[in-house]
C-alpha cells in the first residue's frame, strides 16, 4: 500500500559542517505518495526557520492544490455511479460502469483517494490481461475510473486525476470468424422444432442483434410493407432487465425488409402464440413481444443463451458459437454477395460505415480482387475500341525504330 500522503508541513533546519543552517519543508508527490523535501541555505537558523515557515503555507495555499481527501475510493465510487452516473447515461451503461468498476474495487476499494497513485491503476490494467480478459474490457475498466476521478477533481476532493497520467490500454479487436453456411443450416435444423424457432430465423435473416430481437412488438411488424421496425432493445446485468433504444443515435432505430420465408416462419410463429395465449388465459402478459416467455412476459436474455446452448449441443457444433455469431454470418453473407456495405451497414445498424469496415473488413479481400479483374477488363475492352497504339501503327507499316544498344 502506497504510504500515507500527509500536509506540507516544515521541519526543524539542519546545521552544516560550513556553519550554515538548511531550511527544510517535507511534502508528498501527488503521483507516486513518495515523501519528498525542498531545502534552501542560510546564513542563520533564524532565517532558515522563517524560510520553512513561508514556504509550508506557500504550499498548502497553492490554488492548484487540495487537500487530498480521506474517502476510500469504493465510498466515492458508490456516490458517483448513484448521483452522476446514473442521470445521465442509460441504465445499461449504468450496470456496465459497475461491471467495469468491479476490478477497481477489488484492488483500490479500500484505499483513500489521497493515496490513489497511477501505478494502481497500471497494475489493475495488468492484472486483468494476465487473467484473460478482453482487452476492451481492460479499457472500458481505464475509461470508468478516469471518468470518475474526474468527478473527484470537480468536486474538491482531489487535486489531480492520477488516471491522467496512465495510458489507455490498447485495445486489439479479435477478429471476426462467422459461422460457416454449413453450421448455419446444420443450427436452423436444430430449432425447427423449438418453440422460439422464428427467433434464431428472425436474427439470422434479419441480422439483428439479439437484444433487438427480443424488444419487437407485433406492432413493429408490417405485414403489406414486409418490413419489422427495429425501435427498442432489452439487456440484462444480474437481477436487473432494462428496455431502450438500440443505440444513441438515429441509426439503431430502423426498418428491416423481412424475406418471404421469414414471413412465412413469423406468420406460423404468431398461430403458435395465438393457442398459448389462449391456454394462458388471463395470466397471459398484454405486451404484445414477439419472442416473449411461455406466460408473455419478457424474454431474458439469459435465458435464451441457455437455450441456444441446448440446441447448439444437439446440431453438434463448436462451444465456442454465439448467438450473435448468427449476426456475423449473415452479414458476412451480404457482403459474399456483393452487397453494397452502405446497405449492409444501414442493415446492421451501425452508426456509420467505418465502424461495419473496422469489423468486417477482413471479409473484403476478395471484392478488391474482383475489382481488380473488373477495371482491368474495362480498361482493355476501352484500348480495343480506340484501335492499336500510335507505335504499334508505326511497328505495322514497316517504320524501325533506332536502336543504340548493344546488339
Amino acid at each position: 500500500m502506497a504510504p500515507r500522503i500527509k500536509e506540507p508541513h516544515a521541519i526543524d533546519p539542519r546545521k552544516l559542517p560550513s556553519g550554515r543552517w538548511k531550511g527544510r519543508v517535507q511534502y508528498w508527490d501527488p503521483d507516486t505518495g513518495q515523501r519528498k523535501e525542498t531545502t534552501q541555505t542560510f546564513a542563520t537558523e533564524r532565517e532558515a526557520k522563517k524560510w520553512s515557515r513561508e514556504e509550508e503555507a506557500r504550499l498548502r495555499q497553492d490554488p492548484n492544490r487540495q487537500p487530498p481527501s480521506e474517502v476510500l475510493f469504493g465510498e466515492f465510487y458508490a456516490r458517483w455511479l448513484t448521483e452522476v452516473a446514473q442521470g445521465r447515461v442509460r441504465d445499461t451503461t449504468a450496470v456496465a460502469y459497475r461491471r467495469y468498476g468491479k476490478p477497481l474495487l477489488a484492488d483500490i476499494g479500500n484505499k483513500p483517494l489521497r493515496a490513489l497513485v497511477p501505478a494502481d491503476f497500471q497494475r489493475i490494467y495488468a492484472r486483468m490481461r494476465d487473467e484473460g480478459k478482453a482487452t476492451s474490457t481492460v479499457y472500458h475498466t481505464h475509461v470508468v475510473a478516469h471518468s470518475a476521478l474526474d468527478a473527484a477533481v470537480l468536486w474538491g476532493i482531489l487535486p489531480s486525476n492520477p488516471v491522467d497520467r496512465v495510458k489507455a490500454p490498447r485495445v486489439v479487436s479479435p477478429e471476426i470468424v462467422p459461422p460457416t453456411p454449413e453450421q448455419s443450416h446444420q443450427l436452423l435444423e436444430a430449432v425447427e422444432q423449438d418453440r422460439l424457432k422464428a427467433l434464431w430465423w428472425f436474427i439470422t435473416l434479419v441480422g439483428c442483434r439479439k437484444g433487438e430481437a427480443l424488444g419487437l412488438k407485433w406492432d413493429d411488424i408490417d405485414w403489406t410493407q414486409q418490413t419489422a421496425m427495429i425501435r427498442r432493445t432489452v439487456a440484462a446485468d444480474g437481477g436487473l432487465l432494462t428496455i431502450h433504444d438500440p443505440k444513441p443515435g438515429t441509426k439503431g432505430r430502423r426498418a428491416v425488409a423481412l424475406s418471404k420465408h421469414l414471413i412465412s416462419v413469423l406468420r406460423e410463429h404468431e398461430q403458435r402464440q395465438t393457442l398459448e395465449r389462449q391456454a394462458e388465459g388471463s395470466g397471459w402478459n398484454p405486451q404484445n413481444w414477439v419472442f416473449p416467455s411461455e406466460r408473455g412476459t419478457l424474454c431474458w436474455p439469459s435465458n435464451v443463451n441457455r437455450r441456444f446452448r441446448r440446441l447448439r449441443a444437439q446440431a453438434g457444433l463448436p462451444k465456442t458459437l454465439r448467438p450473435h455469431d448468427l449476426r456475423h454470418a449473415m452479414a458476412s453473407a451480404w457482403l459474399n454477395a456483393g452487397v453494397p456495405i452502405k446497405v449492409v451497414s444501414e442493415r446492421l445498424g451501425h452508426a456509420s460505415i467505418s465502424i461495419t469496415l473496422q469489423i468486417y473488413g477482413h471479409l473484403l479481400p476478395h471484392m478488391q480482387a474482383v475489382a481488380a479483374d473488373e477495371m482491368e477488363s474495362a480498361f482493355l475492352d476501352q484500348r480495343a475500341a480506340f484501335g492499336p497504339h500510335e507505335d504499334s501503327k508505326k511497328a505495322v507499316s514497316g517504320n524501325t525504330v533506332q536502336d543504340d544498344g548493344p546488339e
